[in-house]
């Protein structure tokens, strides 16, 4: 991988069309960046107005690719669910940051664990699993207290089953039937979820933002709180964890390490993303740069921006079980009297169960006022809600 850098001028391009490929364009655009989504097929609405062109076509259009190659001087990712050999060409033709390598590997769950017991990164006991024998075998190897995952894609709680008796293992073993490859865990005991978002650019510079505390429901985050509600001593382990991963990849860009915080203070990575992530959206207000900013300079190879937080940010995300219209925000006269909130709608249209639609930032001096107003957003929009 080359150091090269790439000025104003040039042209990023996107594997990807979601609300992150959005933030990324209204991050970059400032900065004097053109930008080209690819969105592989996909929704296209939350790009459609924020970048200079979308391409909407499959992943194997051939077309589709030459163009989009002709076009771009860097490309970067907005999800690893991408065809590893569409990432390989990609990153023989043109600058790919973050590398194919490090896309496929925490893209696959597989992968993922061997690289982090490759750099001796503190994580799980885990096993790797094909058949039903191997699979009660991993179940009792792991005291009958894990979570069985699918090797590859699978997020916000799907593709996973919670194993703590015979029953459970039964129920997956019917639920999986050996339709694919899974890895299965050891259940860790934690007293809370939370993340590093971490950024390296391609002079090998590297800078961390404050550990982010993470709060989830229904398996989909909820609540995150910039900087987490942890000491000094727990803080430090994180973000040198999160360092060490990001140098274990050779990574370009913005890398997000979930992270488990258990009674003693230690720290085990969960899963890696290769991208800005949910819990990074408190600072799009809450940080002097912002996650999606500090991704187009880590990737254009520019020095790296200040992460320093504004005090404390609480990060509500608008899921479509709580959220039907972008309007409510304004037309609820309770909602509309939270002049502090930091509204981030993504356009995408509404679907049934808990699809990410928005985020709402709640920047304050201290931890209790940004929870306060939080807690009055939550209070109005959790009314009809079980």
């Amino acid at each position: 991988m080359s150091d090269q850098v790439f000025l104003p001028g040039s042209t990023i391009g996107i594997l990807g069309s979601g609300q992150l490929a959005r933030m990324m364009s209204q991050a970059a655009l400032p900065l004097g960046y053109k930008v080209v989504a690819w969105s592989g097929g996909a929704d296209s609405s939350a790009v459609d107005r924020e970048v200079d062109l979308v391409i909407d076509s499959g992943y194997d259009d051939e077309a589709a690719k030459e163009k989009f190659l002709s076009m771009v001087d860097v490309v970067t990712v907005e999800t690893e669910s991408l065809p590893p050999a569409l990432l390989r060409d990609v990153g023989s033709r043109v600058e790919l940051r973050p590398n194919a390598k490090a896309v496929e590997t925490t893209g696959t769950r597989e992968l993922e664990r061997r690289f982090l017991a490759s750099i001796d990164a503190a994580q799980t006991e885990f096993r790797v699993v094909d058949t039903v024998e191997q699979l009660e075998s991993a179940f009792y190897d792991l005291d009958g207290n894990c979570v069985a995952k699918t090797a590859r894609d699978g997020y916000d709680g799907k593709g996973q089953w919670r194993l703590k008796s015979v029953e459970d293992l039964e129920h997956c073993k019917r639920d999986w039937d050996g339709r694919c490859r899974l890895v299965v865990e050891g259940f860790i005991p934690f007293i809370m979820e939370c993340s590093v978002v971490v950024a390296r650019n391609a002079a090998g510079e590297v800078k961390a933002f404050p550990l982010v505390e993470n709060i989830h429901r229904h398996h989909v985050l909820d609540v995150s709180i910039l900087p987490g509600r942890v000491d000094e001593a727990v803080a430090e382990r994180a973000r040198v964890l999160a360092e060490k991963v990001i140098q274990g990849l050779d990574y370009i860009g913005i890398l997000a390490v979930e992270l488990f915080v258990l009674e003693n203070g230690e720290v085990l990575v969960n899963e890696i993303a290769p991208r800005p992530h949910n819990s990074g959206h408190a600072t799009n207000d809450g940080c002097v740069t912002s996650q999606f900013e500090q991704h187009v300079r880590a990737i254009c190879g520019l020095p790296l921006g200040d992460p320093r937080p504004h005090g404390t940010t609480v990060m509500v995300n608008l899921l479509s079980d709580i959220w039907k219209s972008d309007k409510d925000a304004f037309a609820d006269a309770e909602i509309a009297a939270l002049t502090g909130a930091k509204w981030h709608f993504y356009e995408k249209e509404w679907k049934a169960g808990r699809r990410k639609l928005g985020h709402v930032n709640f920047v304050a001096a201290t931890l209790e006022e940004a929870l306060s107003e939080s807690e009055k957003l939550r209070g109005v929009l959790f009314k009809h809600v079980e």
